[in-house]
């Protein structure tokens, strides 16, 4: 296969916004929208050219960058102390956007993918490894391309080819099933859980679970119990 692809990611179509009874959520996600264009055309006018690693080095920072951006804008009902309907109608709404950037990148690493097997680390670097990675563990829309992934880190992290740390959080996002919660099935180093209340967090079942501290210091991760008092923060 030809190591030259199309990448169809020039534009993004938005829900449109028109300024009504939400008028500054309105204006807060044409922010949004209009930053995440930009990222878009900046990047759109290098040459892909996905036989470069240098520039697949660049797609995946630019991914991410996008990703990155769209997930602190959830923050924004508290950042800008939305009021109950505020809110409610902020989460409608960028729900969409969050599921558009998600599904956008994840069709364009499948399409990175089709040349490269994965980015390894002596190949590319640890940035590129985990960069792809999360992209990967964000594509919950895809679960059966998140466990097509999960069987080739299963086979490179202990030739030190991809994280340990990123392949035991993949294999717990593939558990979590969040996109199809009914195929969920148990976790096994308990980094996926819900926030229940403020400062509140519970992880959804862990096999084993006295065993979770040995496994996750197996891949480099710090105990149980001090994830959980960082993650519960992020619950409000």
């Amino acid at each position: 296969m030809s190591a030259f692809i199309v990448f169809f990611s020039a534009l993004i179509i938005f829900p449109l916004v028109s300024l009504g009874q939400f008028q500054r959520v309105d204006e807060d996600l044409k922010k949004y929208d209009e930053q995440i264009q930009f990222l878009i055309t900046e990047f759109n006018k290098i040459k892909s050219d996905s036989s470069d690693k240098e520039w697949v080095k660049r797609k995946l920072s630019h991914m991410v960058e996008a990703d990155q951006y769209m997930r602190a804008t959830w923050s924004l009902p508290v950042k800008n102390v939305y009021s109950t309907d505020e809110a409610a109608y902020f989460r409608n709404e960028f729900l969409l956007r969050n599921n558009n950037l998600d599904s956008q990148n994840t069709s364009d690493i499948k399409q990175l993918l089709t040349v490269f097997r994965w980015f390894t680390i002596s190949e590319f670097g640890e940035e590129a490894d985990a960069q792809a990675w999360l992209i990967v563990q964000h594509a919950d829309l895809d679960l059966p391309f998140q466990r097509r992934v999960l069987d080739i880190l299963t086979d490179l992290w202990p030739k030190n080819e991809t994280s340990p740390k990123n392949y035991a959080y993949l294999f717990d996002r593939v558990a979590a099933a969040w996109g199809d919660p009914s195929k969920r099935s148990l976790q096994r180093y308990g980094t996926q859980g819900k926030c229940l209340g403020p400062k509140i967090w519970e992880p959804i079942p862990v096999e084993d679970f006295d065993l979770v501290d040995q496994r996750r210091a197996e891949v480099g991760l710090n105990s149980f119990d001090d994830y959980k008092n960082l993650v519960k923060e992020f619950c409000f």
